[in-house]
């Protein structure tokens, strides 16, 4: 008889299930901010995130890929926008300075404040800080190597420093699924 040795699958969906029985107990975490947070598990985008559970979310994928980003809207200031994007990793040839400017040239007419390399729990990450004529932008940038990773949030300039707990939170809850 052979010893029964875990697969991929099967620890995957191990931690499937625990995230899942875990979601009630994130459900009801408050931080300092008094806001409620959920858990988002996204097995097609491969990452787990604590998230503002009375804010909308919109999950978008891109036709036919692993590719595509899910988005969640302040309810009372539409113009205050969380996303996180997942892209497989196409152009490994590109430097991480180079993946980071093509990154940042979706932002038009952004003028960047800070680009600093961190640690967070899911790893290296640029961060960066900007802002356009519209909005403030705080981006988290996780390049792995076969998936990238951007966690934005954009808001008006007066109302940026109120979600700095919030990014914490979301920030140092992010984990990328194994793939």
């Amino acid at each position: 008889m052979t010893p029964l040795l875990p697969t991929r699958q099967s620890i995957f969906f191990l931690l499937l299930v625990l995230c899942i029985l875990l979601h009630g107990c994130a459900s009801t975490k408050k931080p300092k901010s008094g806001v409620k947070v959920g858990m988002h598990i996204d097995a097609v985008l491969e990452f787990i995130v604590e998230y503002p559970l009375s804010w909308s979310k919109d999950r978008r994928l891109t036709y036919g890929s692993k590719d595509g980003e899910v988005r969640w809207t302040h309810p009372d200031h539409p113009d205050t926008l969380l996303t996180i994007k997942s892209d497989l990793q196409k152009r490994q040839e590109l430097s991480q300075e180079q993946q980071v400017e093509q990154v940042l040239q979706k932002y038009v007419g952004l003028e960047v404040a800070t680009k600093e390399a961190i640690t967070l729990p899911a790893g290296e990450t640029w961060h960066i800080t900007g802002n356009t004529a519209q909005v403030n932008i705080d981006i988290y940038l996780l390049l792995h190597s076969d998936r990238s990773y951007l966690i934005a949030l954009t808001a008006p300039a007066d109302k940026i420093d109120a979600y700095e707990d919030l990014m914490n939170r979301v920030t140092q809850s992010f984990q990328a699924l194994p793939e």
